[in-house]
C-alpha cells in the first residue's frame, strides 16, 4: 500500500492515524494478525522491519546506529528484502506499532515552504509472515511466506511551487526519482 500526494497533503496522517483515530498502517497490521489468530490450520510467526529511502539512500529506522546505505536484494529463499536491516519478530499488533513509533524518531523531516515538518524520505514498514501448518497431510511441512509492505512517501512537489533551493531542492529531485522506482 502506498500514500501518494504533495507535500502537506496529510499522507503521513492518513498512514499512521492518532491513538483515537488509526490510520490504514495500524489499522492493516491490527486486521493481519486477528486473521492470524482466527486460522487454526497454521501457526503463525512475525517479524518487522522499518526503513527509509532519503536521497536514495536506505537507512534502518530500527537500528539507527546502523550504516546508511543498505542494498535492496531479491532472492528465491528471502524474496525482495533489505539486505542488513533489522528484523524483529513480534507477537501483537501493538508491538509492531511500539516498534514503528521508534523507528518514527530517526526519520528525516525538515521545514519547507508548504509544510512545517515535511517527511523527507520514504518510509516503509514491512510485516513479514511465516505460517507453517499444524495438522492434516504432512502437518508441518506445509509453510507458506508473505509480506505486508506499508510505505509512506515522501512529499511529491514541484520546485517552483516550494521554492526550494541547496539542500531541500536535491531532496525534492531524488524524492521524486526514487517515486519512479517505488513504483
Amino acid at each position: 500500500a502506498f500514500m501518494y500526494g504533495q507535500t502537506g497533503s496529510g499522507k503521513t496522517h492518513t498512514m499512521l492515524g492518532q491513538p483515537q483515530e488509526p490510520g490504514v498502517m495500524p489499522e492493516a497490521v491490527e486486521e493481519l494478525m486477528a486473521a492470524a489468530l482466527r486460522d487454526d490450520d497454521f501457526d503463525y510467526k512475525f517479524g518487522v522491519s522499518y526503513v527509509e529511502i532519503y536521497n536514495e539512500k536506505v537507512k534502518d529506522l530500527l537500528n539507527p546506529d546502523s550504516q546508511a546505505d543498505l542494498e535492496v536484494r531479491e532472492d528465491a529463499k528471502h524474496g525482495t528484502h533489505i539486505q542488513g536491516a533489522v528484523e524483529l519478530a513480534v507477537g501483537s499488533a501493538a508491538e509492531i506499532m511500539e516498534h514503528m513509533q521508534r523507528g518514527s524518531v530517526y526519520r528525516t523531516t525538515e521545514a519547507t515552504n508548504c509544510n512545517e515538518v515535511s517527511s523527507r524520505s520514504h518510509a516503509v514498514l514491512q510485516v513479514t509472515v511465516k505460517a507453517v501448518q499444524r495438522y492434516g497431510e504432512g502437518g508441518g511441512s506445509k509453510r507458506r511466506l508473505a509480506k505486508l509492505s506499508l510505505i509512506d512517501l515522501a512529499g511529491s512537489e514541484r520546485a517552483y511551487k516550494t521554492d526550494n533551493r541547496g539542500q531541500r531542492l536535491v531532496e525534492g529531485r531524488n524524492i521524486n526519482r526514487s517515486l519512479l522506482s517505488l513504483a
